[in-house]
């Protein structure tokens, strides 16, 4: 059953869509002269995959947009003095800029394997639908109907769908209290599966067929029921699409402090820039403007929450997002982090449209302004394409 050839090469959002060569044709005549062809339901699951990746990527952080050091000019030392602070979050933004004249340069990391889709293993996706079309049994005789009527078409998909994604930073200290970065994104999309239609009784007296013409018709397969010839399809596919993404300029402009909190405000501009039907970027241009505040506390505890919403293109969705945790300093060299990340989709489809992420993370200060993280994201929910494990790595050099 899984022996059949993989499909051509497409982009990765048409490789669902043309399972079984993107319709199955099923039938009661014997010669096949008559068929119905519908497309397979399980591919409706998946409508909204572009949409829901948009969160995938949200997920994922681009390294060095403050750095993990602050600086300032101090006029008694007549040079600039780095702020005692924890080494920040991985994810949050905090109020600090970088300082004027200061320099980060940073890269990170990310891997994610999908688990599930709003819930559902995606080793194990399935979907009924009526193996006949209304047009279809319209046009038979009442006897036929009857027989036929009941027949299910029954597909099943196991797939794996995996990213890893790559970004590339710098961000630059304009003034003592603004500073603007750009990010570039180096992504890898890799979705693998195996498809299996078959047309069930649904308690009708009879079962139709699937056409000797439809791609992947099984003729001779495994027992029960793909033993009978012209039961079963098959359709597998193994496709990985590798690429620039998208680019990110951002600036932050550090506002004010005050007793209880520090606020600043940023901007985000994505240009697409990624070829969006491989999964590789947006479709349109992306803003995202951000309210950020945090704090430190006791010297060494500190707090933050990150407000945004992305401005994008129907085909994207627009999102709300937010961040609120807090990071702490262990030691000169060591910060703790953990937070919640929440992401909401105004396309209320009911895909994707709650996505609420845990994470804990760490940044070690082994040396200089060089700075080494690593992050570890986890679902509180099942809204979505979502992964077990989201896995980030980071590094950032502050000049």
């Amino acid at each position: 059953m899984l022996g059949a050839a993989p499909a051509a090469a497409v982009p990765l959002d048409q490789v669902i869509p043309d399972l079984f060569g993107g319709s199955i044709a099923t039938t009661i005549s014997q010669d096949f002269s008559d068929v119905s062809r519908q497309q397979p339901r399980v591919v409706e699951r998946f409508r909204n995959l572009s949409a829901a990746l948009s969160t995938a990527r949200s997920q994922v952080p681009i390294p060095s947009q403050s750095g993990a050091f602050s600086f300032a000019w101090d006029p008694d030392l007549d040079t600039f003095v780095r702020f005692e602070q924890s080494l920040g979050s991985t994810f949050a933004e905090r109020a600090q800029t970088l300082g004027r004249g200061r320099f980060s340069i940073g890269m990170s990391y990310t891997h994610m394997d999908f688990d599930t889709l709003e819930g559902d293993s995606l080793d194990d996706i399935q979907a009924t639908q009526a193996a006949f079309s209304d047009e279809y049994l319209a046009q038979l005789p009442v006897q036929d109907q009857v027989a036929y009527g009941p027949n299910v078409l029954a597909t099943e998909l196991q797939m794996k769908f995996s990213y890893d994604l790559f970004y590339l930073s710098a961000a630059y200290g304009v003034t003592d209290h603004i500073d603007v970065s750009l990010a570039l994104a180096i992504n890898r999309a890799h979705m693998s599966g195996n498809a299996t239609a078959m047309t069930l009784s649904g308690g009708g007296s009879k079962v139709g067929l699937i056409s000797p013409q439809q791609p992947g018709v099984i003729r001779d397969g495994p027992p029960p029921i793909c033993s009978s010839p012209f039961r079963c399809a098959a359709d597998s596919f193994n496709q990985t699409a590798v690429g620039t993404g998208d680019l990110f300029l951002r600036a932050k402009w550090h506002i004010a402090n005050t007793r209880f909190a520090d606020f600043a405000v940023a901007e985000v501009l994505t240009l697409p820039t990624g070829n969006a039907d491989n999964f590789l970027g947006f479709h349109d241009p992306t803003f995202t403007p951000w309210f950020i505040a945090s704090k430190t506390f006791f010297g060494h505890i500190a707090p933050h929450l990150n407000l945004g919403y992305s401005f994008r293109s129907a085909q994207d969705v627009s999102q709300a997002q937010w961040i609120a945790g807090s990071d702490g300093i262990v030691t000169d060299w060591l910060t703790l982090s953990a937070d919640f990340l929440g992401y909401h989709d105004d396309k209320r489809d009911g895909i994707n449209d709650d996505v609420i992420q845990s994470a804990i993370g760490f940044k070690v200060n082994p040396i200089g302004g060089l700075v080494l993280g690593a992050s570890f994201q986890f679902p509180v929910n099942r809204d979505g394409l979502r992964a077990d494990v989201v896995y980030t790595g980071q590094v950032e050099y502050t000049f």
